[in-house]
């Protein structure tokens, strides 16, 4: 039997998020999604689509954040290539 609870709607769209894995922030307060060519940092705590990454010329395939440095992500896409950039938070 499923527990009821109160309906909470998120507001979102413009793209669709592809089949990639997800990464969750080292601290877990952040979902990071391929979406498109986009990146969407999500908050864990709110639902909200907090930041959008943006300049990815191809579908994004891949996120994996550096093991080595919390702030910084690698994104690849159909092609091969390899992005890093700097979080925003």
């Amino acid at each position: 039997m499923v527990a009821r609870e109160q309906l909470r709607v998120v507001r979102c769209g413009g793209s669709w998020l592809s089949g990639s894995r997800a990464v969750f922030s080292a601290d877990s307060k952040y979902l990071l999604c391929a979406s498109g060519d986009y990146v969407k940092v999500y908050s864990t705590a709110t639902e909200e689509c907090l930041h959008v990454l943006q300049g990815h010329s191809n579908i994004v395939t891949g996120v994996q954040l550096n093991p080595q440095n919390h702030l910084q992500l690698h994104l690849c896409w159909y092609f091969g290539f390899s992005w890093n950039t700097f979080l925003p938070f």
